[in-house]
């Protein structure tokens, strides 16, 4: 997807968003070397559904040379640029519904990456590409990705199974944002 089609804000030539310590944009070729790395790990694998194992500099640049359905955004830091990771929206099933995903590289776990991200992602995709509801899905034992998708305000859906590339059939927590509850959710923490 280009910058013109997904109507990130351009600045400085490259589109992105910025939060109070990242930037996020999208994700372009040369992130495909950082990308294997991260990805290659078994763990970050394992609770995605869309990461093989093991995963490759090739699979990097087959992934990013098919999303032009869905915005892809590499999830950079704002002091020095480093990749920590991605982050998605998807058009899911429903019309005006897309599906959020999103994942951090092993040393930069435990710092509120994913959530920061999330949240840009999530007002963004309400915010300019006015949908009508996200969803998001986690695996049962991703205790670190359920409190991410708690701090964004997701509601629980249902529990069932989803496939994983790298697990096979596993048990996933389904979770949905409408455009009302992000409204509420915003509006609560607009100072007065």
């Amino acid at each position: 997807m280009s910058c013109e089609e997904s109507s990130l804000e351009a600045d400085d030539d490259e589109c992105r968003l910025t939060t109070r310590r990242l930037i996020l944009r999208i994700a372009r070729p040369d992130d495909a070397r950082d990308i294997a790395r991260f990805a290659d790990d078994l763990e970050i694998a394992q609770m995605t559904s869309r990461i093989p194992h093991p995963y490759r500099l090739d699979d990097a640049h087959a992934f990013l040379a098919q999303t032009e359905d869905e915005l892809i955004v590499a999830i950079t830091a704002r002091g020095d640029g480093a990749f920590l990771g991605l982050c998605s929206l998807a058009a899911a099933g429903a019309p005006g519904t897309a599906e959020l995903g999103y994942w951090i590289g092993r040393p930069y776990w435990g710092r509120g990456f994913a959530t920061e991200a999330a949240q840009a992602a999530i007002d963004y995709g309400f915010a300019v590409l006015e949908l009508a509801a996200i969803e998001v899905r986690c695996r049962v034992i991703n205790n670190g990705s359920r409190r991410v998708i708690q701090k964004c305000g997701f509601g629980y859906v249902g529990t069932g199974l989803s496939t994983s590339l790298a697990a096979g059939r596993v048990a996933s927590e389904t979770y949905r944002m409408d455009r009302r509850t992000w409204q509420s959710l915003k509006s609560w923490s607009t100072p007065r």
